[in-house]
């Protein structure tokens, strides 16, 4: 067949496709909320195709448009030869309504799939779908688990204009929390990751809810997704797990936590919409500016986050201390200040964002409580789990001191027996008198004082750029006496100095 170029487009996303592209099925939610899951389920050789994130609207992106011409080629479409370039179309839009509409209306059914909802309601629209399903999960899983897929997939690239970290999955899932409360107006079926992953019965409502008599056993979003999204394949295996079912209750104590239950508890309004638990009343984060506008009887409530602004690399979020933008700050701070041969062992990283900023040669050794991907080193600060350290130059600690009880004392005796410079960062209480420290998961409160006294003790050469960023400072610690380091095991060699695990 003979396929639209440029030239036929005209006014190809000014205008409403034609009646007969309609959409059928619209899934939308969260990101790690099952909705990919959900339109595999739903794509079906032959009768349906979900794309999974086409971004029809958005901006041009070639990975983009390189995975759903292959997902179209893949499923017996014919999409062209080879996958569009920018430069030839006056917009993806265009390129989509042009080519692949006829494609996918030689199919009985066709649909899509967002987790980012920045266009939902110019998406709906213009296509206008006759079945719209709205996914949703634990919010405090939905945290831990996006930090995850940062970590696998590699999202934070070097040298480009976006960034993807621990600050990026906090403000995104803000935002698309606030839309999906908005969503809830248009006619639609709930499914919640929870139920689909443990009940077949929620799975056949999936199904007579759109007319299907059955649904797919095949991965066709993920096996077109190619190597980056093998590891999703590997850990559910054949058919459908509850391996990712509470996620949260799993995940030990430190700053990722730390970030889902912020999170939870500055969002009840979803967990209370969609029957999840909700927090206590009192522990609320109240007057934020993530917190949605109120609506002025004439307008509806705005979203308080403007999404393009949440995937700059440099934006500096709310007006409010939050941990994880103190973390991006840090990160930014100490990556151009590190030489070219440093190899960098970061602890309770969350996701890999350093190596994206550190100069070239520079290595980043991500360690985190859990194995977040191939390369991370597993360590449990709050057990007294440390990696192993041998080849690492420099040692980070951001964020996870305050994070710290009893044990806090033991754990800087072991940074100490890594015999590196360790840099760290806290949030003194002479600095944040006025904050609820609690808020932030911090369970210990030091002064200024107090923090260089323990630092000192453990054995290092203490110098503190206080309140550097804000209300954060930035602690170098230089091991002292290395002859008279004790004669124990170095981290890595086993346990040292082991205390009982603090548990929350």
């Amino acid at each position: 067949m003979r396929h639209p170029t440029a030239e036929d487009s005209g006014a190809a996303g000014k205008t409403a496709p034609p009646a007969a592209s309609r959409m059928d099925i619209a899934v939308m939610g969260l990101m790690r909320s099952g909705s990919t899951l959900l339109s595999d389920l739903l794509t079906i050789r032959g009768e349906c195709l979900i794309l999974s994130e086409p971004n029809i609207l958005g901006r041009w992106s070639p990975t983009v448009v390189d995975r759903i011409h292959k997902l179209a080629a893949n499923f017996g479409l014919d999409p062209g030869p080879t996958p569009p370039v920018e430069t030839e179309w006056p917009s993806y839009g265009s390129y989509f309504d042009k080519v692949l509409l006829p494609q996918l209306g030689r199919l009985p059914r066709w649909g899509t799939k967002y987790v980012d909802l920045v266009d939902w309601r110019p998406t709906l629209a213009r296509y206008r779908p006759k079945h719209l399903i709205l996914t949703v999960r634990d919010i405090r899983d939905v945290a831990i688990s996006s930090i995850d897929r940062v970590a696998r997939l590699k999202l934070a690239f070097r040298g480009r204009r976006y960034m993807r970290d621990d600050a990026w999955v906090m403000s995104n899932l803000a935002f698309n929390v606030h839309e999906l409360m908005a969503m809830r107006s248009e006619p639609h079926l709930l499914v919640r990751y929870e139920d689909m992953a443990s009940d077949p019965a929620i799975r056949q409502r999936v199904a007579d809810f759109v007319g299907f008599e059955r649904l797919s056993d095949r991965r066709e979003n993920l096996e077109a997704g190619g190597m980056a999204r093998q590891w999703e394949l590997r850990k559910h295996g054949e058919g459908i797990s509850t391996r990712s079912v509470g996620r949260y209750r799993e995940e030990p104590w430190g700053p990722v936590k730390a970030l889902a239950d912020r999170l939870w508890r500055l969002l009840p309004e979803y967990s209370e919409a969609f029957g999840y638990e909700i927090p206590p009343p009192e522990t609320w984060i109240r007057g934020h500016d993530f917190s949605k506008a109120a609506a002025d009887g004439k307008n509806p409530a705005r979203n308080p986050i403007v999404y393009r602004r949440s995937e700059t690399r440099d934006w500096t979020g709310p007006a409010q201390l939050e941990p994880v933008f103190a973390l991006r700050r840090a990160r930014a701070f100490i990556a151009g200040r590190l030489p070219a041969e440093a190899r960098i062992l970061e602890l309770g990283c969350g996701t890999p964002a350093l190596q994206s900023l550190l100069v070239k040669g520079a290595q980043h050794l991500p360690a985190d409580v859990a194995a977040r991907a191939e390369n991370y080193r597993v360590s449990r600060l709050d057990a007294l789990e440390f990696p192993d350290g041998s080849k690492a130059t420099h040692i980070l600690a951001f964020g996870i001191l305050e994070l710290l009880g009893p044990e806090l004392a033991a754990v800087l005796r072991q940074l100490r027996l890594y015999d590196r410079p360790v840099i760290a960062t806290y949030h003194a209480a002479d600095d944040t008198a006025d904050l609820d420290r609690a808020a932030y998961g911090w369970v210990n409160h030091l002064t200024r004082t107090e923090l260089a006294a323990a630092c000192r003790a453990a054995g290092f050469r203490f110098e503190a750029r206080w309140a550097r960023f804000g209300r954060q400072s930035f602690i170098h610690l230089r091991p002292l006496r290395p002859e008279a380091r004790p004669a124990a095991r170095k981290p890595g060699a086993g346990s040292i100095d082991r205390g009982k695990p603090r548990r929350k």
